[in-house]
């Protein structure tokens, strides 16, 4: 099989190697044209435009500053009166970011205040990758509802007949039929069946993320069914989910403080699907939990843990205006929510009216009123400088958790407290060398021995005794910890008033908390003012009348099983998205989907059990003409195994992952220290033979080999990861004390089960490729075998055999 496996580790680095000669600007050109990019621009660069620099520098400005308008891509990329504001791929050229970073006295903005160092770092990430920027004009857009509401994604899902086809042998299923109609209408064909061992290695790694174990004999729906049933099934399937809900264990932005708590949201992610918990219920529990009726404590918490969906993004506790730093927290809720489960980018509408879909401002602003009606409790403190804003923890019910919320109140009190009782230590410590006037260069010196001074003893007596009431305060909220979660609670409802241009200076009329308009009608339930309207806005997306929910989740369904979704574009449905390649399957699915529960289990395997997913990735000449990209299914495609399952693999093939749960970990609290002066190995150490879905997920410092091999930014909704082809990659294989490690376990393994070099190959094969190895691979390994035990010990030569099958592309590639 020469096309599936590469024995000489040079020949897989220059395959690698191909991916990285494209030039930077190429690739600028790329990442600005993608819609990553402008998502980018939108969360990251618009709303500082608009808050920092639009007052001085827009078309409505009284008189623009320097000639220089920011409100159009066209203006920022002209530039003024000093020249080009952004040159794409070019910060050295780019004058805005010179003015942002301080770098001349007479060119800073904003002019009374420097933008905080992660902005700054933002706006230099988005000069690197092109600049990518979709306003076209100024803010004003005219929205014709009747017109774009009649766009596919937003009428209702239909319940296509099942087609008849020509050939009527090859379907097994209905799947099959709407493939098959679709394939025939183009003179098309699908290729032949998987082999048995290829599919039996594709179905364990969609359905676990590891090897197959089942043994070879096993029928295929009997192998599905067994692996549905698997804990490994939710473990695998919750990652997906977890992407698109931007999970990660700390705030991010600049404090970048862990969450203790965040690990009870992934738990609960992934027991939900294990037990299939209906998709409806699913986004009910995330959206409105602690608002759903439960039959006892068990079901309570489980429904009020899944509003950690909306705590687990990220935060900038920096921020100390509470308005702002609320509305921020709302702006990024929604963003979420709607892309998740609607594949709809609202977040665009915060400053106009979405210049693509049918969603004017007054829509985004009803939403904003529903998430700032809710309180975010993310059992960490907001800010470590005075009077810092409550962000507690909720104790679960039925727990043995006695800290309430007055506690909570009370220990920020203290802490706000204990920071002005520092300050005053501090000052009084000044004021005396202010009074000794001694000159700058002895005031380091002197302010060390003025400990003994009376007035200063007394301040550090009432800091002592403060501190030690504080410390008792403390040593509770530890205790209270592991009987707690953060998630979402109801505060005073309120409505959101209109912010121009996205301005939170600048308020136009208040909007009634609500929906999107262009897809509620007189029969939508209204929001219950005396609450946030959270569970309504639950009931209304997970109703099987709201055309977008089935199929943007049917899609992710797809998208995981074959590669790429029905619509290509998973978390964007909206007119800027890519249209269904087989729009009555979509709707046939989605139809299902309904009818059979909300059941994901059941709806993969459907999937599965179809005659298309078990296609062979055969090439065909004439269907690769008609059809290159493979829209309509005429052949699986090939596929490569994610960072997760890539390791995870490795893990379990070396026979030393851990399966079990791991316990939980509290790190970060009570105290408010940072991510970047944590010890991140020993965070990582008790769990660093678990799967990955259990390791620690910290925004800003994911680990580098996961990155390596594409792992997502938590910060983002990632409905679909890239997939780059760079050396790196090739590198990590060959030369990672990780990969060198597991390989001599596996090796080991190896070792203590074959009496020769001709079993143990047939062995390493099996445990690492899942297929015996044909003649002439046989042949070579041993040659490999022979000539490395020559001028090394055996288990040397061993651990670099299986280091070179897990560098091949059969292991790193489903066929």
């Amino acid at each position: 099989m020469p096309d599936r496996f590469y024995f000489a580790k040079s020949l897989l680095c220059a395959a690698f190697a191909i991916g990285a000669l494209a030039s930077p600007s190429l690739r600028a050109q790329s990442n600005a044209e993608s819609k990553e990019g402008i998502e980018f621009f939108e969360k990251r660069i618009r709303p500082v435009l608009v808050a920092k620099c639009y007052q001085c520098h827009a078309a409505e400005a009284k008189n623009a500053k320097g000639g220089l308008l920011l409100d159009t891509r066209k203006g920022i990329r002209q530039g003024g009166d000093t020249g080009p504001g952004i040159v794409p791929g070019d910060t050295k050229r780019s004058l805005v970011l010179a003015a942002i970073r301080y770098l001349n006295e007479d060119l800073q903005m904003p002019p009374k205040e420097k933008l905080p160092e992660n902005v700054v770092a933002d706006f230099e990430k988005w000069i690197t990758i092109g600049a990518p920027d979709p306003r076209e004009g100024g803010a004003s857009v005219t929205i014709n509802l009747e017109e774009r509401r009649k766009h596919w994604s937003l009428q209702p899902i239909s319940k296509p007949p099942v087609p008849s086809v020509k050939n009527a042998s090859w379907p097994r299923t209905d799947i099959d039929r709407f493939v098959l109609a679709a394939l025939e209408a183009k003179g098309l064909r699908p290729v032949a069946d998987a082999a048995p061992g290829d599919l039996r290695r594709r179905i364990a790694f969609d359905l676990s993320g590891l090897p197959p174990v089942t043994p070879e004999k096993t029928g295929v729906p009997a192998q599905i069914d067994e692996l549905l049933a698997s804990p490994r099934f939710g473990e695998r399937w919750a990652r997906h989910w977890l992407d698109v809900a931007r999970y990660a264990e700390s705030t991010g932005s600049n404090s970048n403080i862990p969450f203790p708590l965040a690990f009870r949201y992934r738990n609960w992610v992934i027991d939900s699907f294990n037990k299939d918990t209906p998709y409806d219920q699913f986004i009910r529990e995330q959206l409105a939990g602690d608002l759903l009726p439960a039959n006892n404590d068990l079901q309570r918490n489980e429904q009020r843990i899944g509003t950690g969906f909306l705590v687990v993004g990220i935060k900038n506790l920096a921020e100390r205006d509470q308005k702002r730093f609320r509305m921020a927290i709302a702006d990024e809720q929604i963003d979420a929510a709607s892309r998740a489960f609607l594949g709809l980018t609202v977040a665009c509408a915060k400053c106009h009216d979405h210049k693509f879909d049918p969603i004017p401002t007054i829509d985004y602003y009803a939403l904003a009123g529903i998430f700032l009606s809710s309180e975010p409790m993310m059992a960490l403190r907001r800010d470590r400088l005075a009077d810092p804003f409550a962000t507690g923890m909720i104790p679960l019910a039925g727990g043995p958790s006695d800290f309430t919320d007055e506690d909570q109140r009370a220990l920020l009190k203290l802490w706000a407290e204990g920071t002005k009782k520092s300050l005053a230590l501090r000052n009084e410590k000044y004021r005396i060398l202010r009074e000794m006037g001694l000159p700058q260069s002895n005031q380091t010196a002197a302010y060390k021995k003025l400990d003994e001074a009376p007035s200063v003893q007394k301040f550090k007596r009432d800091l002592d005794a403060h501190n030690v009431k504080l410390a008792k305060v403390k040593e509770r909220y530890v205790a209270a910890l592991p009987h707690s979660f953060m998630g979402m609670r109801e505060t005073k409802p309120i409505d959101c008033a209109v912010h121009i241009r996205g301005d939170d200076s600048q308020l136009g009329d208040v909007v009634p908390r609500g929906f999107l308009s262009v897809l509620t009608s007189a029969a939508t339930k209204p929001v219950n003012w005396r609450q946030s309207g959270r569970l309504e806005l639950a009931e209304w997306i997970a109703s099987p009348s709201n055309p977008l929910t089935a199929r943007v989740m049917v899609n992710r369904i797809w998208q995981h099983l074959f590669g790429v979704g029905l619509v290509e574009t998973p978390d964007d449905f909206g007119m800027t998205g890519q249209a269904p390649n087989n729009p009555a399957l979509l709707d046939h699915l989605a139809t299902r989907f309904i009818d059979h529960g909300w059941s994901v289990k059941k709806l993969i395997a459907e999937i599965m059990n179809s005659r298309v997913y078990q296609l062979s990735t055969a090439h065909d000449a004439k269907s690769y003409e008609i059809d290159p990209a493979n829209r309509l299914q005429w052949r699986m495609n090939r596929r490569r195994l994610d960072s997760d399952a890539l390791f995870d693999a490795i893990r379990a093939i070396s026979g030393e992952l851990v399966y079990d749960r791991p316990g939980p970990q509290f790190l970060g609290a009570p105290s408010d220290s940072r991510v970047k002066s944590m010890d991140h190995k020993a965070w990582f150490a008790p769990t660093a033979n678990h799967r990955t879905i259990y390791q620690p997920l910290l925004r800003d410092y994911v680990p580098q080999e996961w990155s390596t091999f594409d792992f997502p930014v938590p910060e983002l909704v990632t409905g679909k990861r890239g997939e780059t082809t760079v050396p790196t990659q090739a590198l990590y294989l060959m030369n990672s004390p990780f990969i060198v490690e597991k390989s001599k376990a596996a090796a080991k393994r190896l070792l203590a089960i074959a009496p020769n070099n001709a079993a143990l190959i047939r062995a390493a094969y099996a445990l690492i490729i899942n297929r015996p190895p044909d003649e002439e691979e046989q042949r070579e390994a041993e040659v490999f075998l022979n000539g490395m035990i020559k001028t090394s010990d055996r288990s040397v030569a061993v651990a670099a055999f299986c280091q070179t099958l897990f560098a091949s592309a059969e292991f790193r590639f489903l066929y």
